[in-house]
């Protein structure tokens, strides 16, 4: 397959090798130094540091496009990628706002191309395996889940009250490309390189990082849906960035035989500690505290409990004993098993004409279910989401975070 990459440091370089024997047509990125391994080992790739430049040269040459740039650049990419008629693929979290993930999932089904979220985890086995076991009641009905990450690490990532003191940008790095379509602000090395995460109007916070891999879970194993309200609970909030620690409340109603549920999430470091869930029935402590991530599926008979962000290995049931059970009566494996990789998935939909299993109306919903949780802790309020109308119940400062404000003069980006 005949690609194209814009973003090749960092998770870009890490894509870009995992699509290892394709055909490398041409590479974008605003940062040379970020870039530099990826142009040392293909040095006759043609490089870029503006996409447009790149889609202008090679458009026709092209079978799809990996996007693998900072959160808030995803959307004005995608969508110009989208534009000349080219399959895309775009790393996790979709975009920063709701508005802007519904655009692109409109954008993917006015232009007919195939399109793909990266959430690499949605092609795993064990995946599968744990929406067979929870279908055939091996924990009994689900009522709740528990999700915990260590992100955001104060160290790496920072808070502030204010944008950060302007510097001097150094001569590798396009500074007025890499904001795209944000309100223009002086460069800082608080925001390049990595660590533009944790600014509300750059990145989505740990929600949109690894929240974004975790609902995926929720959502191929129990169909969740949209919620009908979302709490969270912060130690301060302000307009530039994410706090230290949160904890999140989505709760879903009840969709068919499954019940209503509750989806707990917590993240961060308060009081020098790992934020965790204090306690999930069934699931011992130990497990609680030394995993870094975890999912813990709480029905009503059992606990099912995975120790990362993907379901990357069969769930563990607690207790012990129920395990046993299900172990020695195993659930009928009645979903196939995918092959190959996620990318595979989105190169065989684009040679077959048909859609990913993770394509953009996949994708957009699932990243909205996210980012309300993103509103309802920018907000420090409830969000009871009317889906319709694309507005928060009674709380107008989330309605005018669910679409971005963008920078004059740019057009060309939106």
């Amino acid at each position: 397959m005949r690609l194209a990459f814009v973003g090749v440091g960092g998770q870009g370089g890490s894509n870009l090798r995992g699509l290892a024997g394709h055909r490398f047509v041409a590479f974008a990125d605003v940062d040379d130094a970020m870039a530099a391994p990826v142009y040392r080992d293909f040095p006759d790739v043609p490089r870029l540091r503006d996409f447009r430049r790149l889609l202008d040269a090679h458009a026709g040459g092209l079978d799809g496009v990996v996007v693998s740039t900072p959160d808030h650049s995803h959307h004005p990419i995608a969508r110009a990628v989208m534009a000349a008629g080219l399959n895309v693929y775009v790393e996790k979290p979709l975009a920063t706002t709701i508005w802007e993930c519904r655009d692109l999932a409109a954008a993917a089904r006015r232009h007919g191309v195939r399109s793909q979220l990266g959430v690499q985890g949605h092609r795993n086995g064990a995946l599968r395996v744990l929406r067979e076991w929870l279908d055939a009641g091996a924990i009994g009905p689900v009522r709740a889940v528990h999700l915990w990450t260590d992100r955001m690490q104060p160290a790496r990532y920072g808070s502030a009250d204010a944008l950060a003191p302007g510097e001097i940008p150094p001569p590798t790095l396009d500074w007025g490309l890499w904001l795209a379509d944000r309100p223009s602000r002086p460069y800082s090395p608080l925001y390049v390189p990595n660590r533009w995460r944790n600014w509300w109007d750059l990145g989505t916070g740990p929600l949109g990082d690894i929240g974004a891999h975790m609902f995926d879970v929720i959502e191929f194993a129990l169909e969740a849906g949209f919620p009908d309200l979302v709490e969270a609970e912060t130690p301060w909030r302000n307009a530039f960035t994410a706090p230290p620690w949160s904890r999140v409340r989505w709760d879903f109603p009840a969709r068919g035989v499954r019940p209503p549920l509750v989806v707990h999430w917590c993240n961060g470091t308060r009081d020098g500690a790992f934020l965790r869930p204090e306690s999930v029935p069934r699931l011992p402590a130990e497990l609680i505290a030394t995993s870094p991530n975890g999912m813990a599926f709480v029905g009503d008979d059992g606990t099912a409990f995975i120790p990362d962000m993907r379901a990357s290995s069969t769930p563990r049931i607690f207790p012990s004993e129920r395990e046993a059970d299900v172990l020695a009566h195993r659930p009928p494996a009645y979903l196939p098993r995918p092959k190959g990789s996620h990318f595979d998935d989105w190169l065989d939909a684009i040679r077959d004409g048909r859609q990913s299993d993770a394509n953009f109306d996949y994708g957009a919903p699932l990243t909205e279910v996210v980012l309300l949780g993103q509103l309802a802790q920018r907000t420090g309020h409830p969000v009871r989401w009317d889906r319709a109308s694309m507005r928060a119940i009674g709380n107008p400062e989330a309605d005018a975070l669910a679409r971005p404000p963008l920078r004059d003069g740019v057009a060309a980006f939106a």
